[in-house]
């Protein structure tokens, strides 16, 4: 996808996914549309190393992207899409299907005045789901969730490849995300349970 080389995507996105993110701006209905994608992509990783197992993974997905610029110069992302992500242990034969489908919606973004900005973005749909060869579906996140994310932009409004990391946390969360709870600790024993 294309300008998503930033900080604040790839903490929501691993955040998410676990194993799904964007941020910025005043309500979407006033920024003006910068970029737009549509993306769909099929690939394999051979071998792969997943929760020390050695596997074949095969990533599907699907993204719609949409970037926009608010009133006060900062971008604002969404991203909506689906993504199907399949371990499959060459040694047993046994496969495990992670997928996710949804929206990441950046709600606002606020200038700190100290070199900061604190982003919300909501997350919302299937968070992440991991499902066992035999069908028994391990974890399920589902609902919705609010981040808030403490970026310092390094003086460059529009740029969000340089900005970087400071804190997050999380403002609401609606429906079960036993995963999100854990500390995302669920996913390895779920992959190793289901791979050996």
């Amino acid at each position: 996808m294309p300008g998503v080389g930033r900080v604040r995507n790839a903490v929501l996105t691993i955040a998410l996914a676990g194993a799904a993110a964007l941020s910025l701006g005043p309500p979407a209905a006033s920024a003006q549309p910068v970029q737009r994608s549509h993306d769909r992509g099929t690939f394999t990783i051979d071998p792969d190393i997943v929760c020390g197992i050695t596997v074949i993974t095969t990533v599907q997905s699907v993204d719609n992207f949409i970037e926009r610029l608010g009133r006060n110069g900062f971008p604002l992302f969404q991203l909506t899409g689906r993504v199907t992500i399949t371990f499959t242990n060459p040694a047993t034969g046994l496969s495990v299907v992670a997928k996710g489908t949804g929206s990441t919606k950046d709600l606002s973004v606020t200038n700190n005045g100290d070199g900061t900005i604190t982003v919300r973005t909501a997350v919302t749909g299937i968070a992440g789901q991991v499902i066992l060869g035999d069908g028994t579906v391990a974890y399920k996140d589902v609902g919705r969730v609010v981040f808030a994310t403490v970026l310092d932009y390094n003086g460059t409004p529009a740029n969000t490849n340089d900005d970087v990391f400071i804190s997050q946390s999380i403002e609401s969360v609606s429906g079960p995300h036993p995963q999100l709870d854990s500390g995302f600790t669920l996913f390895c024993p779920a992959v190793i349970d289901g791979l050996t």
